[in-house]
């Protein structure tokens, strides 16, 4: 395997490959069909059907009770938030805009849930934190360069609030998770209302639901973790290669 697959402590099977590929390609095919969207379903899912079913045996004992944790955090996380929802559009006369959008916050909702409690249970909460932060701050910084490319100002300031702050906490959380756990509270709060999410009515009460988990998501979730868990990334370490 690869040097920078060996620092991350990653080696895929092929089962992940042949999931992983099935996922890529009903991304990139659904805006042609929505109908190629069971692609991504069939990657997802897939291999956890087959292993239910024992007909695939690809995981070992920590591996499987990390799969069924995250399978746990993933169902309480997105039926609270449905329990929310159903008692909010019952007490009154709600409008909800694009109710199509609906079905796709809960599958964002489902699949974030799951898969950053994979990576905790993989890497432990510090290294997940920094690590999604890092991912996410670069997925903003490149879409802050994009949008702005004809405005420097403008691109600079973007990056400032939008992209600058992942790295910055990033770094935090290395020496002072808790410290950066707090701060990332305080900047979910701050995009929370930075964003006008509460009170936009341009997009409907889904779509707004939509953006939060995948802006907010990352902040909440990482601060959740930095705050909550544990903080002995070299033992995490060692388990995990134990464990392989």
């Amino acid at each position: 395997m690869s040097q920078p697959l060996d620092r991350l402590q990653w080696r895929p099977s092929l089962t992940t490959l042949i999931a992983s590929g099935l996922v890529i390609l009903g991304l990139l095919l659904a805006p042609v069909n929505w109908g190629f969207l069971v692609l991504v379903a069939l990657g997802t899912l897939g291999p956890g059907i087959l292993r239910e079913f024992g007909w695939l045996r690809d995981k070992d004992e920590f591996q499987q009770r990390a799969a069924r944790r995250a399978g746990f955090h993933a169902y309480l996380v997105t039926g609270f938030i449905a329990f929310l929802l159903v008692a909010y559009l019952r007490s009154g006369e709600r409008d909800i805009k694009d109710p199509e959008e609906l079905a796709t916050f809960f599958l964002a909702l489902l699949c974030f849930t799951w898969f950053f409690s994979t990576l905790l249970s993989y890497w432990g909460p510090q290294k997940t934190a920094r690590r999604t932060l890092v991912v996410f701050g670069s997925a903003w910084f490149l879409v802050t360069v994009l949008d702005n490319f004809d405005d420097p100002v403008a691109m600079f300031m973007q990056v400032l609030v939008m992209a600058a702050p992942f790295f910055g906490l990033a770094f935090l959380a290395r020496k002072w998770p808790r410290v950066a756990g707090v701060l990332l509270i305080a900047a979910s709060v701050f995009y929370l209302f930075y964003l006008g999410m509460l009170r936009s009515s341009a997009m409907g009460l889904a779509t707004r639901g939509l953006v939060l988990v995948l802006f907010l998501g990352p902040l909440v979730a990482s601060a959740v973790a930095l705050l909550l868990g544990p903080h002995a990334d070299g033992q995490e370490e060692q388990e995990v290669a134990r464990t392989k």
